[in-house]
């Protein structure tokens, strides 16, 4: 079966290779008759390598490889970024191997190669969703202003019901229902854009008519997850083991330095809309563990 991250990966590799230790720039219709050739749906797969910080996308339709080095998990165990497909890496690390989308190796077996930190590869801040949304809110404190439409609005809430993790599950509601989730007055917003869009934002709903609308919000599940947090209703997750493999089910989809982590090490359900993930290689499954406490500051629901 063909691997279009492999195919992408080596594609990538061959084509902007000018010497050792130099890539070149490569267009993007390059790879596409690569990719064509191969029957790969290759623009995802490039999008995942960039995603996963191992590409690089440049202006009008250019690609070029990240330097290729070594990111350590915790442990003995670490992350190996590279364009280089996993079979040519194994061929100068032995212990390397797939994890997810990414590859890891122990430490010691990658020691030549240079380092990055966790924090900077994942585009983490150090703040857990509560710290941070708390961050947002008090520096929006006077970038309020009046604004009409309130009726029109849904609001981000909390509802409680059986069957759910701790019977907690994340709702959009009419402004003014009972299960908004609020902290200091300010609630997270949505107004309808398109039929599958929105743009959210932080505002006050004062009653009846009278609303303040803040800034607008672009790491919306992150918001989601501090409000829970921050109102003492923290939204949970829930880890399950199966057939020895386990599995890691969220509330929401995962903000964007956590799903880094969960692209890289483990395998979507791809039915779940990016909420449940299944880690197969077990060493993951520690440093994944402490990066989803980030969330809501708890452990997992066993």
């Amino acid at each position: 079966m063909v691997d279009p991250l492999e195919v992408a990966r080596g594609a990538l590799c061959v084509a902007s290779y000018e010497s050792i230790d130099v890539s070149r720039e490569v267009h993007i219709t390059r790879l596409l008759g690569h990719f064509d050739r191969a029957g790969i749906a290759g623009t995802d797969a490039l999008k995942t390598l960039w995603f996963m910080r191992e590409a690089e996308s440049l202006d009008e339709g250019y690609w070029i490889p990240a330097p290729t080095r070594s990111v350590h998990l915790g442990g003995e165990l670490c992350l190996v970024v590279g364009i280089q497909t996993t079979e040519e890496l194994h061929r100068h690390f032995p212990g390397v191997r797939r994890a997810g989308s990414a590859r890891v190796s122990d430490s010691s077996d990658v020691s030549s190669l240079p380092t990055q930190s966790l924090a900077s590869w994942r585009g983490f801040d150090g703040l857990d969703s509560a710290r941070w949304a708390r961050a947002v809110i008090e520096s929006s404190s006077d970038k309020f202003s009046p604004s009409l439409g309130a009726d029109e609005l849904e609001v981000f809430g909390i509802r409680h019901r059986n069957g759910v993790a701790d019977g907690r599950e994340p709702v959009w509601v009419r402004a003014g229902e009972g299960s908004v989730c609020t902290w200091r007055g300010v609630s997270l917003f949505r107004a309808r854009t398109g039929q599958k869009r929105h743009r959210h934002f932080v505002g006050r709903h004062m009653g009846k008519s009278a609303f303040m609308e803040g800034p607008p919000v672009h790491e919306v599940s992150r918001m989601q997850f501090g409000l829970a947090a921050l109102q003492g209703q923290p939204l949970r997750t829930v880890r399950a083991t199966t057939n020895g493999m386990d599995s890691i089910r969220l509330p929401l989809s995962a903000p964007t330095a956590l799903r880094r982590m969960l692209v890289a090490l483990c395998d979507e359900d791809h039915r779940s809309f990016g909420r449940t993930w299944f880690c197969r290689t077990a060493a993951c499954l520690p440093p994944l563990l402490e990066a989803l406490k980030e969330l809501s500051g708890e452990s997992l629901i066993p």
